[in-house]
């Protein structure tokens, strides 16, 4: 059983408590040698009280209350900073004990108002999706590859045969997990769009050393590759005069996941690189979901973003990271937990 740890408040009230009885004995033993002069031992056992008193009252502030005090200065700056929650939520318990209860009501509220964001955002999107009427776009879509293949245009037929089943990856399915076969094969369904504007100019390889149809069956955040593979496409391949080649690398790794998503592009500089990675590592689970300024670029938002997501749905320690050079290409390192959809008994 993981020992308590004694409260801040607790730690002064009995240091306080120490320093006043103290002093009650020195100011009690000063009395008792004002009455009697010829008791000057008491003199001695006053001053020697308090000294005590003193020492201990240093003691006490840079052994307990200074590191206490830093402690919580320390959650609060990166709290305001964006990275951390759960642990200044928990580390408040040691401040004050009504503080504590305080503090998890406004965690429940603020939970409690997550959750109707989200379900604001719900109900946005279905809004959107009745809007959009994902049959009539599909049929549409179907008809469209009907006449190309009557005409004997295989290419329009193919990207239309790959923009539909891409609307519908993205449209129709509402879940938040998907397997890394699915995933790959909606990526390669936008890929195949980009390459109709691209030509042979542009080529996507997909790397899985090991266990390929074992990885192919672990659970992923649904989209989480595509804005990633976007990104590549238009903030480093794009500027690219001659040949683009972007790469997916998957394996496991113990009890993780890693999939590096690396192409030969621009690269990025590196002050923006590393505020970029300072502005992942800082994303918190309860931080709202970013939107792009108009006329701002989404690249770095959109990363965010799918870092949020996984985070959300497997906790603080998996995310993402991303390490470039100018010039010779970016890698975009994602770690996911190795998790398998739960098959019914």
């Amino acid at each position: 059983m993981k020992k308590k740890r004694p409260t801040l408040f607790s730690v002064l009230m009995i240091h306080c408590g120490l320093f006043i009885g103290l002093t009650l004995v020195a100011a009690g033993s000063l009395a008792v040698t004002y009455a009697n002069p010829q008791k000057r031992e008491y003199v001695l056992v006053a001053l020697l009280v308090v000294c005590l008193a003193v020492v201990l009252s240093a003691v006490g502030f840079f052994t307990v209350l200074r590191p206490e005090y830093s402690r919580y200065r320390t959650l609060t700056r990166r709290f305001r900073n964006g990275e951390i929650y759960q642990d200044y939520v928990n580390g408040m318990d040691g401040l004050f004990p009504d503080l504590a209860e305080d503090i998890r009501r406004l965690d429940s509220l603020i939970d409690r108002q997550n959750v109707m964001q989200l379900s604001t955002k719900q109900a946005e999107f279905l809004a959107l999706q009745n809007q959009i009427n994902p049959h009539f776009l599909y049929n549409t879509l179907e008809s469209i590859r009907g006449d190309a293949l009557a005409a004997g245009n295989r290419s329009i037929a193919n990207i239309t045969e790959a923009l539909s089943t891409f609307f519908r990856y993205t449209i129709t399915e509402t879940r938040d997990l998907v397997t890394i076969g699915e995933e790959l094969e909606n990526v390669n369904n936008y890929f195949v769009i980009q390459q109709y504007r691209f030509g042979e100019k542009l080529t996507m390889e997909v790397s899985i050393p090991d266990d390929r149809g074992d990885i192919l069956k672990i659970q992923c955040p649904k989209l989480f590759l595509q804005p990633i593979i976007e990104n590549a496409i238009f903030h480093g391949l794009e500027r690219r005069t001659d040949h683009g080649l972007l790469t997916i690398h998957i394996e496991k790794v113990d009890e993780d996941l890693h999939v590096d998503i690396s192409d030969n592009g621009t690269g990025i500089p590196e002050e923006t690189l590393s505020e970029l990675n300072r502005s992942l590592s800082r994303v918190s689970v309860g931080a709202i979901v970013e939107q792009p300024a108009p006329g701002r670029k989404k690249g770095g938002i959109a990363l965010k973003n799918v870092c949020r997501r996984i985070k959300l749905l497997f906790g603080e320690q998996y995310g993402i990271h991303i390490s470039s050079i100018v010039g010779i290409g970016t890698k975009v390192e994602v770690v996911l937990p190795v998790t398998y959809k739960e098959t019914k008994a």
